[in-house]
């Protein structure tokens, strides 16, 4: 046998015997340290995988995902950057009530708990609105609207849903006492980024009871005046409910406007988002400063020597800064973080490009010119004249 054949033979060999790599570095990455070059502004931390860690699920030895953002995309669903499929077996809850794979809606801030398997299947998708009430003030310049004292900035792209309806209407529409859900992401002192709008009833055909909802962190308690402020929100409520409730907490407050006055019926602690230690984590939303460090959507964020930054560094970490992180559940509500990305848009943060179909160029067609054949001219045939008798 030729020595290229043997060579290459004993290389083919090598790449397929278990727990051997043809021609890998042993130290890998740059100097060892296991980053490759590239990635996202060079850090090494590479777009795709699970919310842009660069991890892919089949790697993970079956670990849960658990992602904190905003639906981007249709076709399963994609939540910052990564499909996550919906099966029959997935479930699905909308501010806690029981719901369908229709209750899904583009822009809607979703909590997902997936398995990494293979493919990524969403096992429970959780829709949370940030709120749900009557518009009480509308800047259709600045595209900002207030419920609940809480104020809502829509970018340009988003439209109003109304509900039960595929019919989307322009912001501009949006108006003084209409009732509406809102899904959206907390900036903190009672501003939000809106991601999603519904109108659920316009101002003209509210009936004299709808329901009130608000998400947010308790920010004061005045338990001998029997209020609540939640956010840029002071909401009269029944003593008894603040007993359980402290000042700090992440909150859901339900209740009803009767007559357009707002009657609030319960106070609830908002369950932890990420319980399941060892869990891997995809976060999008807003920085906050907390008590023993940095915050997002209440989680609490540890940052280490390890972190990887893209777009800038640790110094840029700063209340009401957007921010992409991805880490690892320590303890419940505790992230590891192993990676921050600032500067992103939810609506497409690190979302796969769709190829497009090439466009070739339209075929030319020639007209079929007709030619005519040109062959030898005929001849007129040969006349043989009669031999004359010779009269000699």
């Amino acid at each position: 046998m030729p020595k290229t054949l043997r060579w290459w033979g004993l290389v083919l060999t090598l790449a397929v015997l278990p727990g051997t790599q043809a021609f890998s570095d042993p130290a890998g990455g740059i100097g060892g340290s296991g980053i490759h070059p590239g990635g996202i502004g060079g850090t090494g931390i590479h777009s795709g995988g699970i919310g842009g860690t660069g991890i892919q699920p089949g790697g993970i030895g079956g670990t849960g995902i658990t992602a904190l953002g905003v639906i981007q995309r249709f076709g399963s669903i994609y939540v910052n950057g990564r499909e996550y499929a919906l099966s029959p077996q997935t479930r699905y809850s909308v501010d806690g009530a029981a719901g369908t794979a229709k209750d899904l809606h583009l822009g809607d801030r979703v909590t997902v708990q997936a398995a990494a398997d293979g493919r990524t299947i969403a096992q429970e998708v959780r829709v949370d609105h940030a709120v749900i009430g009557r518009v009480t003030e509308v800047n259709a310049a600045k595209r900002q609207f207030t419920i609940l004292g809480e104020t809502f900035q829509a970018d340009e792209k988003i439209s109003i849903a109304v509900r039960n309806s595929g019919q989307s209407l322009p912001f501009k529409i949006l108006q003084v006492g209409d009732v509406v859900s809102v899904s959206g992401l907390n900036r903190g002192g009672g501003y939000w980024l809106a991601t999603a709008i519904t109108r659920l009833y316009p101002a003209d055909a509210a009936p004299a009871r709808v329901p009130l909802l608000l998400r947010g962190q308790v920010d004061a308690l005045y338990p001998d005046q029997n209020t609540l402020e939640v956010g840029a929100t002071k909401l009269k409520v029944n003593g008894a409910l603040l007993r359980a409730i402290q000042v700090g907490q992440s909150v859901v407050v339900r209740g009803e406007y009767t007559d357009g006055e707002t009657r609030v019926e319960s106070v609830s602690p908002t369950a932890l988002a990420v319980q399941d230690v060892g869990n891997r984590v995809s976060l999008v939303g807003y920085l906050d400063r907390g008590g023993s460090g940095w915050t997002s959507d209440g989680v609490s964020l540890v940052e280490s020597p390890h972190t990887l930054y893209a777009n800038g560094d640790a110094a840029d970490m700063r209340a009401g800064s957007m921010v992409a992180i991805n880490g690892e559940v320590k303890a419940p509500g505790v992230v590891a973080v192993e990676s921050v990305t600032f500067s992103i848009n939810p609506m497409d943060f690190d979302l796969p490009i769709i190829p497009r179909m090439p466009v070739l160029p339209p075929a030319l067609h020639r007209p079929e010119i007709e030619r005519p054949e040109f062959g030898p001219p005929e001849m007129e045939p040969l006349v043989e004249r009669p031999e004359l008798p010779d009269n000699d």
